[in-house]
């Protein structure tokens, strides 16, 4: 028979890994991912809000918007029959633009309308590229124009 002695030496429990919640809290959130959404969600010193600064907006972020507004109007230029086109497009981040599209003189005309005033700002910056963009998309000549709208 063995002996066991009395006071056996214990193996030293794992840590349970901890949890870092505040008590009361209902979930985690990393710190990065907390400051991601705070960028993303408090407005900036221009009043555009949701990340959507001149200043913040990227080179390639500046492409794949004018890339999706070619891709909204393109199609609807090339399918209609009617004149002038109406049509209301959404760039992420920007929101809603008015776009009325006339065939005038060899070339297409171009009319912008942005309904929020941080995109209004935005739009004479990127108006060329826009224009070249469609222009190679539709092999024609176009003109943009952006209507200036007064503060209301």
């Amino acid at each position: 028979m063995t002996q066991v002695p009395a006071n056996k030496p214990e193996r030293p429990r794992l840590r349970e890994p901890r949890d870092e919640r505040e008590p009361g809290a209902g979930v985690f959130v990393p710190l990065e991912q907390g400051l991601l959404f705070a960028r993303l969600f408090t407005r900036d010193r221009e009043g555009g809000g949701y990340g959507s600064s001149r200043a913040a907006m990227t080179a390639p972020t500046e492409a794949r918007m004018i890339e999706a507004m070619a891709e909204q109007l393109v199609p609807r230029i090339q399918g209609v029959s009617q004149w002038p086109l109406q049509a209301m497009l959404y760039v992420p981040r920007l929101g809603r633009i008015n776009a009325s599209v006339r065939r005038e003189q060899g070339a297409w005309n171009v009319e912008l309308e942005a309904e929020e005033a941080h995109t209004a700002a935005w739009l004479p910056g990127v108006r060329q590229r826009l224009e070249d963009g469609l222009a190679g998309a539709l092999a024609q000549p176009v003109h943009v124009h952006l209507v200036d709208v007064g503060p209301a």
